[in-house]
Parts: C-alpha cells; sequence; structure tokens
C-alpha cells in the first residue's frame, strides 16, 4: 500500500480524532455518493480501506455464492457454444484470436496495477482512471479483437467464447473471495473498485456486461457484428457514456437522483446521482460519431438520426439505473438504428 500523503494523514487523523467510526468500519451509507463531497473525505475513506474489504454490513459469502453462479452459467455458455460447433451448429472458433484476447488481458491488469498505483500514491480520484484510462480497453476487447483479428464467418463464435472467457477471468481475479487471497488481484482492482460501489463493484459489473452481451448478441446475428445497428450504439456507450462520468465528477454542478438495480439488500436502491453536464456529453458525443457516418445513411435517415438519435441516447443514459446505462443505451441505439432503415 501507498505511503500516506501530507493530506491523506491530516484526513484520517480528522477521522480519528472525531467521534464518529472509520470509514473503513461503518455500514452501507444512505448516500453512497457524500464520498466526493471533498477529496479530504474521498482520500481518508480510501485510506481507511483502499480494498475494500472492511464493510462490516456486508455479507461476503454472498458476493462468492454469486461469483460461483455466475461462473456456472459462463462455463455452461462455453459448453453449449463448443458443442454447436462439434454439432456443425456454429462455425468454428479461431483460435489465433484466442492469443490476441489473452495478451489483451494481461496489459488489461498490468494497467490495473499501474492506474492503482497512481490512485494510491497521487491521490488520483478511481473514477476517472476507470473510465479514462481503463474502461475504454476493458469493454472494447471482446469486440475487438474477433472484429479485427477474426475474418470471415468465425466472428460471431469468436466473440460468443471470449466473451465468456472474459467474464470468468473477471470473477477469478475481482470476487472477494480470490482478491482476499492473492494480494496482487486486491492491489489491481483498486483501480477499477469505485468508492461508492463498494461492496456490489464486482456484481454490477458482471450484470450489466451480461445484459449488455444479451442485447448485441441478436443484432449482431441479425446483422452481422461490422452493421452500424451495433457499431453505432456501442461507441456512444464506450465514449458517450464514458467520459460522462469524469465529466460529471469534475464540473457536474447540476444534478439529479439515479438509483441501483441493488444496493443494501433491495431492488431499486441507494442515493446515486447524475448530472446534467455528464449527460450532456452522451449528446455531443452522439452527433460526433454520427459525423463520421454521415454518408452510410439516406438523406432522410441522416436527419432524422440526427435530430432524433443524440436526444434519446442522452435520455436513456439519464433514466438507466445506476452502472445499468450500457444496456439501456444499447437496446435504444440498436432498436432506433433498426427502426430507421425503413425510412
Amino acid at each position: 500500500m501507498a505511503r500516506d500523503s501530507g493530506a491523506m494523514k491530516d484526513a484520517r487523523m480528522n477521522l480519528e480524532s472525531s467521534n464518529a467510526p472509520t470509514p473503513s468500519r461503518i455500514a452501507l451509507p444512505d448516500d453512497p455518493m457524500a464520498v466526493h463531497s471533498s477529496r479530504k473525505v474521498y482520500f481518508a475513506h480510501l485510506e481507511a480501506d483502499p480494498y475494500g474489504f472492511n464493510d462490516v454490513a456486508y455479507d461476503w459469502p454472498q458476493d462468492t455464492r454469486f461469483a460461483l453462479a455466475t461462473a456456472a452459467f459462463y462455463a455452461t455458455v462455453l459448453c453449449g457454444v463448443l458443442g454447436m460447433v462439434r454439432a456443425g451448429i456454429l462455425p468454428t472458433f479461431n483460435p489465433e484470436s484466442l492469443g490476441y484476447f489473452a495478451g489483451a488481458l494481461v496489459l488489461l491488469f498490468v494497467g490495473k496495477c499501474f492506474f492503482s498505483w497512481l490512485v494510491l500514491h497521487f491521490r488520483i480520484k478511481i473514477n476517472y482512471v476507470r473510465k479514462l484510462g481503463l474502461r475504454p480497453w476493458k469493454k472494447l476487447a471482446a469486440f475487438v479483437v474477433p472484429i479485427v483479428i477474426t475474418q470471415g464467418s468465425t466472428v460471431l463464435t469468436d466473440w460468443i467464447v471470449l466473451f465468456a472467457l472474459g467474464a470468468l477471468v473477471g470473477l477469478a481475479t475481482e470476487s472477494y473471495w480470490m482478491r482476499s487471497r492473492v494480494k496482487l488481484f486486491a492491489y489491481a482492482y483498486v483501480s477499477w473498485d469505485r468508492i461508492e460501489d463498494r461492496p456490489y463493484s464486482m456484481r454490477y459489473d458482471q450484470i450489466e456486461d451480461l445484459f449488455r452481451f444479451a442485447i448485441y448478441l441478436p443484432f449482431m446475428i441479425l446483422f452481422g457484428e461490422s452493421s452500424l445497428i451495433v457499431l453505432i450504439p456501442n461507441l456512444v456507450n464506450e465514449f458517450g457514456d464514458g467520459l460522462a462520468e469524469p465529466v460529471g465528477i469534475r464540473f457536474g454542478k447540476h444534478t439529479y437522483r439515479a438509483r441501483a438495480i441493488w444496493y443494501d439488500g433491495r431492488f431499486w436502491s441507494g442515493n446515486f446521482v447524475r448530472s446534467i453536464e455528464g449527460s450532456a456529453t452522451v449528446f455531443v458525443v452522439s452527433l460526433l460519431i454520427l459525423s463520421f457516418y454521415s454518408a452510410s445513411f439516406t438523406p432522410t435517415q441522416y436527419i432524422v438520426t440526427l435530430a432524433v438519435l443524440p436526444l434519446l441516447m442522452t435520455t436513456a443514459e439519464a433514466i438507466s439505473p445506476h452502472t445499468g446505462d450500457g444496456p439501456m443505451l444499447a437496446l435504444v441505439g440498436c432498436a432506433f438504428l433498426w427502426a430507421v432503415q425503413f425510412l
């Protein structure tokens, strides 16, 4: 763990000298976003519990059961896909893509360790390194490798297999059971584990990725992996939503409430926030992305898409649950771009 900076020491001493319990021992807060009330509060919480293990109110065996159930699901997916390949229902898997994907995962893990070092030594908020440094690489790897490396009919098989393998690797390195036993895994996860999401970070990621996978898959089957129906929503999700959080954390002054699908033992719970400034980023990025693909639409299609899709994607991001905006953007974006084909 990093040595205390002067500000971290002062914050910790203030906490220890107060009558309030230290952040590492308190139960789940009613307002998890209060950790962003000041840099002193934020880094005092991080210093008190850098790995997020000390929440006494959380049922950690529940986290382990979730990880095991999710791993069993993805193992079943892999067995099912390989069985369909043997039966000739799906094209064979391209082993070359597996090598590139393994390399991408190794680089991602090295990147996590590097950014964790930045967080702990230079007091950079996890929200920034997660969204600006790690998220584009992590979220695009399963899409980019099979599409760029694989040519022809094996793309769909590669994408399903690599997605399932990536999820299993995530469970193996990010679940509490593994992180509490392998210190390097715990250290690497610091750069991804937002304080306000603890102790649900791993669960939020797995659920969001699964829903996004379930939404993109049928559109990829129907229209192809390189179709704009799939590509444009994915780009808006990765770059629009990816920039919305850093912009909101740094510049957001006009906030509104968001709920998580699951928090503190209840569905649709938690007092999370988004900002108008952050949501406006989704709107601007949507416009910029559409400007690159204007030639792919008829004049009527492009005018309608330009007038409707940015606002639609911004609204989808605004009303979606906390950490659930990816699937919502995928569903709304793919459905609209499919419908606009008929104009």
